[in-house]
C-alpha cells in the first residue's frame, strides 16, 4: 500500500483555502519540473574559453613568482 503524499492529502481537504493553496502548489511544482527538463547541461566545450584564461593566468603568475 502506497502512502498518500501530504500535497495530495491537502488537495482533498474540506477547507477551501487549504485545497486551493495545495492545488496551486502542485501546479507550480509540475511547471518547475517541466521547465527544468529543458535545461541544457554545460559541457567542457562551453567552459573552454574560461579554462584557457585561467591556465594563462596561472602560467603568468608562476613565471612571475619563479
Amino acid at each position: 500500500m502506497e502512502r498518500e503524499s501530504m500535497i495530495e492529502k491537502n488537495m482533498k481537504s474540506s477547507d477551501e483555502f487549504v485545497r486551493k493553496l495545495f492545488t496551486d502548489l502542485q501546479g507550480r511544482i509540475q511547471d518547475y519540473e517541466r521547465e527544468e527538463s529543458n535545461v541544457k547541461k554545460m559541457t567542457k566545450l562551453d567552459a573552454l574559453p574560461e579554462l584557457v584564461i585561467v591556465a594563462a593566468f596561472t602560467v603568468f603568475l608562476l613565471t612571475v613568482i619563479l
